[in-house]
Order: C-alpha cells, then structure tokens, then sequence
C-alpha cells in the first residue's frame, strides 16, 4: 500500500514514499497519515463545496461550558478522522490539559492501523493553538 495522501502525490516537492524495512514502512505509513490528519483538522466544516462536511467545526463563539466544549470538540475530531481518514480505526479521542499553555487544547487519539499486514495501536497527539488557530497533529 502507499504511503503517501493524494495531495502528496500531488505536490511536486513533496516527500516520496520509499520502501524500506518493515519498521520503516510502518514509520512512513504512520507519518503519512498524522499529515493528512493535519490536513484534515486544519479545513473547516463548509469550506470545501465538493465535501461540505471536510473539517471541524468552527468552534468560535460557542457559549458551552468549557467541559462541554472540550466533548464537542473531542467528537468532531472523531468524526473528521474517521470520515476522512480511512487508514485508521479511532478507539477513543481524550482531551489532555497543559497547565504550562492554557491557550492549546491538546488531545490523544488512541487508533488502530493496519501496518505490515496486522493491525497496531498507534497514539496520535493533536494540538489546538489558540494564539494562531493552527491544529498540529504529532
């Protein structure tokens, strides 16, 4: 299987996909998808007219409480990951505070991917900033 999203394809300068060693596969498999995550958690939901539903909602000048905020974000994460990324299989999705940067919400994503013909557990960090409203997944 490829390791690479159709925008990587795409994109002339982008990183080619290599086969290596079965780790290597799976590293580059791994990273392939946490890429076209950030892809997917940087559009928002009604921006893409062929896939209205691409993306996360906008989330600005929601008057939940915070509690509440953090479940309804945690939901669309799910969503978007599992309508737009079918290489993995989302578990759970649970929302991890920084004391030290009040302003990102950060998130683990606890999934399953197929990798070298049997599944693995794989943990995916996502990032919320709040000062420049950029989602980056780790």
């Amino acid at each position: 299987m490829g390791g690479s999203s159709l925008f990587e394809r795409l994109e002339p300068d982008a990183l080619r996909y290599r086969p290596g060693s079965a780790d290597e596969q799976a590293h580059q498999r791994v990273e392939a998808i946490k890429r076209h995550l950030e892809q997917v958690l940087n559009s928002r939901q009604g921006c893409s007219q062929s896939s209205p539903e691409l993306g996360l909602r906008d989330f600005n000048g929601v008057t939940q409480a915070s509690s509440d905020l953090v479940v309804a974000i945690s939901a669309d994460i799910r969503r978007s990951v599992e309508a737009f990324e079918p290489r993995i299989k989302v578990t759970g999705v649970r929302y991890q505070p920084d004391p030290d940067l009040p302003l990102e919400l950060n998130f683990r994503l606890d999934c399953q991917v197929q990798v070298n013909h049997k599944e693995e557990q794989v943990q995916i960090e996502v990032a919320m900033h709040g000062r420049d409203g950029y989602t980056r997944v780790k």
